[in-house]
């Protein structure tokens, strides 16, 4: 069987430290400080990650859980899930995950000189693994939930085995499996200093949306969301998406180059800024073709509206606004 632990967290939007990021949930450590030591747990150092979790009673990790003796300190080849409780709707769900990874039964430090380590402080870690073996999922693709308060399911420690949930553990590896096969998901090349070019032809504009809307309405039933077109309805958006509680405003903008600039109607732009957090502007690049896809979200810690791979939104606004990557 897979050697497989699950270290669940708090929190983020990247896990790559506080400056435009916040820590939610993660114990009382964390309500107490601000901070904890999985702030950086998906900020690469010299092509790897570390990761940290804290076990109970700062404990160690039983590593014979996982099918070592009780004297091995570190056990290689083992796939770790990083789990975390949604700030707004409640429920533990999967964010993220290391394969191949090393997994230490007792913290660890980085033995590298002061002056050779990254600028941000960083905590001990417990788990790490190459950076191309890592994945971070965006945070409106963290819809895969964790079983709790039942018989052999997560409970309150932070380290979870789940060696008495065999059926649950094989969905998991079905659910990471599309990752695994087609590289990190949703990573999007942007280009910049190319002057876009207006789209003169109607109906090829018309087919680069329709695309466009088909790609995100794909995207987000791939995920779990129930999804409904409101294009006619001039609400300021485009697709209703609803999980749970939960409902996303989806504003999508397909282009057929590759370069982020496009407009934002005046209707769009107050819709965008009435209701931004759960307001998401959908932008498909090469639209009849690649069909790349980039999610901007708003972030209240930084006011930013970024995506995924970290490119950020600048707006001018005129009578509607012109959106960009700069």
């Amino acid at each position: 069987m897979k050697k497989i632990i699950f270290f669940n967290t708090g929190w983020m939007d990247f896990y790559k430290g506080l400056s435009e990021d916040k820590l939610q949930g993660g114990g009382k450590y964390v309500k107490v400080h601000g901070d904890g030591g999985e702030t950086f747990n998906f900020k690469p150092f010299r092509a790897k990650m570390y990761g940290y979790v804290m076990p109970m009673r700062g404990g160690a990790i039983r590593l014979e859980r996982l099918g070592a003796t009780r004297v091995t300190t570190e056990l290689s080849d083992t796939t770790v899930v990083w789990t975390a409780t949604h700030p707004n709707g409640g429920g533990t769900y999967i964010v993220g995950w290391y394969l191949f990874a090393t997994v230490y039964r007792f913290s660890q430090s980085f033995s590298v000189s002061k002056a050779n380590r990254p600028k941000e402080v960083r905590a001990d870690y417990h788990a790490s693994a190459l950076e191309s073996d890592v994945c971070l999922l965006a945070k409106d693709a963290r819809t895969f939930r964790v079983p709790r308060r039942e018989k052999g399911a997560m409970g309150q420690s932070n380290v979870w085995y789940a060696d008495r949930k065999a059926d649950f553990v094989d969905e998991v590896l079905e659910y990471i499996k599309p990752y695994t096969e087609s590289g990190h998901p949703l990573k999007l090349k942007t280009s910049s200093g190319v002057k876009r070019a207006h789209q003169v032809d109607v109906l090829k504009r018309m087919e680069v949306e329709t695309k466009a809307v088909e790609r995100v309405a794909n995207h987000y039933i791939a995920l779990g969301y129930e999804v409904v077109s409101v294009e006619k309805d001039n609400v300021g958006w485009d697709l209703t998406a609803s999980l749970g509680k939960g409902t996303l405003h989806l504003e999508v903008k397909g282009l057929s180059g590759s370069v982020l600039d496009f407009e934002i109607t005046p209707n769009e732009f107050r819709s965008l800024q009435f209701n931004k957090e759960n307001y998401r502007v959908c932008v498909v690049t090469d639209a009849l073709n690649a069909a790349n896809l980039s999610v901007f979200s708003y972030s209240e810690e930084t006011d930013f509206w970024s995506d995924e791979s970290e490119n950020v939104l600048k707006f001018e606004e005129r009578i509607g606004a012109r959106a960009f990557v700069k």
